[in-house]
């Protein structure tokens, strides 16, 4: 993709798992923006740029045999020309996603699979759920699936309740 970097270089993006937002409830009674910049408070500076060194320090002895300018990667600092750098607090201001899990709920015994919500709201008939959260799961495909088996599910009830007007 030429929009992803200038001619010559080459972007990568690199993820990092780490913890997710400890909840507040006292978080709840501020105000959004308030709220969201004490829970930036929780990877601050420090945490990113240790967190920054321990990545390009990682990839500072990864050596590609097949190519002779391998210093490319010991010298990574100095090739960055723009860097972003996203924490689950970020997730949570951008995407509104609870604690800063952009993949949604975790990845427990407990929550794979069948034992994952459900598309059908249990409390309210009009409401379905899809997404990484919900059945059937995470991941690109299953969202996928999900996202269309809610369509359909959705269609079925807008028309059922057309008919019985």
């Amino acid at each position: 993709d030429p929009t992803a970097a200038p001619e010559g270089c080459d972007a990568i993006m690199i993820l990092v798992p780490c913890k997710t937002l400890l909840r507040n409830k006292d978080l709840a009674k501020l105000p959004r923006k308030e709220a969201i910049e004490k829970y930036k408070d929780q990877f601050d500076d420090d945490f990113i740029s240790n967190m920054r060194n321990e990545v390009l320090e990682r990839l500072a002895v990864v050596v590609d045999k097949n190519d002779d300018n391998d210093d490319v990667m010991k010298n990574l600092r100095q090739h960055i020309l723009h860097e972003v750098i996203d924490t689950p607090a970020s997730y949570a201001d951008f995407y509104n996603v609870g604690a800063g899990v952009p993949f949604g709920l975790s990845h427990g015994f407990g929550q794979l699979s069948l034992t994952r919500p459900s598309a059908q709201s249990k409390d309210i008939e009009n409401v379905l759920f899809v997404g990484a959260s919900s059945r059937p799961g995470n991941g690109v495909p299953l969202v996928l699936l999900g996202a269309k088996s809610v369509a359909e599910k959705a269609l079925q009830k807008l028309f059922n309740d057309k008919e019985e007007e």
